[in-house]
């Protein structure tokens, strides 16, 4: 396989399909903005399309999982808990260590912690959770060895896992710039990037 990228606005889930979300889908829509853009809309209106299909199925690695908490709990809920005790004492400075050594054993800690794992839960009709065969399939030579400079450790796992198994991949990361698995986007700079790649590749056929 090519580049295969497709528009999330535009794509068409069916039966039998899986889809692994990068963290940044699930941040959009586990704490959607105030203010929704074109492109929230269409990542939103795709996630509904892809629950409201029973046969397909969305998979989630325990990777996407951690980096889901513990995004939404630090840019998020420990900010509101930072602005709450400066309210009330305006000369808080936070000290060294503070989110590990404090804010963890709070009870704002536990709420947030909760909240967000219930709201991943209540599309668990639609979730397979999955292995994500580290140390099995995947050594050290997979994902430890030679990878692509635009991908960090966590999105070459997810590339890997993807293509493996044969998972479309729905990501906002720009950088997610790859051959051999399909993604679903609304990235102007890949879907742009595909399309150069289609022009080139039939003005040379």
């Amino acid at each position: 396989m090519d580049y295969s990228y497709s528009n999330a606005s535009s794509h068409s889930v069916k039966n039998q399909e899986k889809y692994l979300l990068d963290a940044n889908i699930w941040l959009k829509i586990l704490i959607p903005k105030n203010k929704l853009s074109y492109k929230d809309k269409s990542y939103l209106a795709f996630f509904e399309r892809l629950v409201n299909n029973t046969k397909a199925r969305i998979v989630l690695p325990a990777l996407v999982v951690s980096e889901v908490i513990n995004r939404i709990i630090r840019e998020v809920y420990y900010e509101k808990h930072i602005i709450s005790i400066k309210r009330l004492t305006p000369s808080f400075v936070e000290p060294d260590g503070y989110y590990k050594n404090v804010f963890r054993n709070t009870q704002d800690y536990q709420i947030a912690y909760n909240l967000i794992c219930d709201d991943i839960k209540s599309y668990n009709t639609s979730i397979d959770l999955i292995s994500d065969e580290f140390g099995s399939t995947f050594k050290f030579k997979h994902v430890m060895s030679n990878p692509p400079i635009n991908l960090d450790f966590n999105d070459y796992y997810y590339y890997n896992l993807c293509k493996k198994r044969g998972y479309f991949l729905v990501t906002d990361d720009k950088d997610f710039w790859v051959k051999d698995v399909n993604i679903v986007t609304m990235s102007d700079t890949l879907l742009n990037k595909h399309i150069a790649t289609l022009i080139t590749k039939n003005s040379t056929d």
